[in-house]
């Protein structure tokens, strides 16, 4: 299939964008398929499914007067909206690498309910609670809802905002490989998360930031930084690629696994007194370590989901079994 090279138009809108919409029908298929249709219900089901139980958690969490909290959840999905149409944009008229900018994308995603709820609290404790958090993942699902194939062909800006996820590589399943991801960081820092609210000081609650930090920072640049400075290579293979374990055969660089070192070591600084001394040794002295070698080894589009639990379930193994 010939790719249409459609930076090369920077100044003609229209036509650029038949391009991207002539690509994506290549890509995709012009007509409503059997696998999309089933993928798409399976998503909703999902989506109302985990509705319901947030409902009966939390009855009245959709008719109460809650300024700051809906506030919030405008705002997350306002600003993730925002930068999919900047990275798309900048994808078709900036010829900005598809990679960089799914990377971009994917970050302010996973990142947005997260931090924006840690940043601004909501009650006394300056911490978010289970529900408040988990709702917030939860509506951060909503605009993808307008990039499935029929909808976003309906809208320009919609067939910008997707390019910004669009690799080339995860086509015809872009939106499946990009919403499990998601799915699977949420299952993982909720599940942190309530495992820290349980704990006797609560202000290890801040923790389940920790793995968000080590995704965004060290993951996020170790590609980068491993395109533009890795010249020690080496060879890898991911823990589960195309159906078989231990497969795969990927180049990565000594420097771009730094950036995930780094970020795992510096970002267990701030919460130093939150540890007893034995555990934060121990976390200062195999956590970048274990990080590291997630981060080689993760299973191909599922590096942030496995990176994670990694981090969680070694923050649980420190507070379990070290004194």
């Amino acid at each position: 299939m010939n790719r249409c090279t459609i930076w090369q138009f920077p100044h003609h809108f229209t036509t650029a964008m038949e391009c991207v919409i002539k690509t994506d029908m290549g890509a995709y298929g012009e007509e409503w398929t059997e696998d999309e249709s089933r993928r798409t219900y399976t998503f909703l089901v999902c989506l109302i499914l985990i509705w319901i139980f947030l409902v009966y958690l939390d009855e009245t969490v959709l008719i109460r007067p809650d300024f700051t909290f809906w506030s919030k959840l405008l705002l997350q999905n306002t600003l993730l909206c925002l930068v999919f149409i900047i990275c798309g944009y900048s994808v078709i008229f900036k010829g900005l690498d598809e990679s960089y900018s799914r990377k971009i994308s994917h970050v302010f995603a996973y990142a947005l309910p997260i931090s924006l709820h840690f940043l601004w609290p909501q009650d006394a404790t300056k911490l978010p609670g289970n529900l408040e958090l988990t709702w917030a993942c939860w509506f951060q699902f909503i605009p993808f809802l307008a990039l499935i194939k029929p909808v976003r062909r309906r809208s320009r800006v919609l067939m910008m905002a997707f390019r910004a996820v669009d690799r080339v590589n995860d086509r015809p399943y872009t939106l499946t490989w990009m919403l499990s991801q998601l799915l699977g960081n949420y299952v993982a820092i909720l599940l942190l998360h309530f495992y820290l609210t349980l704990q006797k000081d609560i202000r290890r609650v801040k923790m389940a930031v920790l793995p968000m930090v080590i995704n965004v920072l060290g993951d996020g640049l170790a590609e980068p930084v491993g395109v533009r400075w890795g010249k020690n290579k080496y060879k890898t293979s991911a823990l589960w690629y195309k159906g078989a374990f231990c497969a795969g055969d990927f180049e990565r660089s000594y420097e771009g696994s730094a950036c995930v070192y780094i970020v795992s070591l510096l970002g267990l600084i701030p919460f130093r007194k939150l540890f007893t001394v034995t555990q934060f040794a121990l976390s200062i002295v195999f956590l970048p370590i274990t990080m590291t070698l997630c981060e080689a080894w993760a299973p191909h589009t599922w590096d942030n989901p496995f990176l994670t639990s990694a981090c969680g379930l070694f923050m649980i193994c420190i507070f379990e079994l070290v004194p």
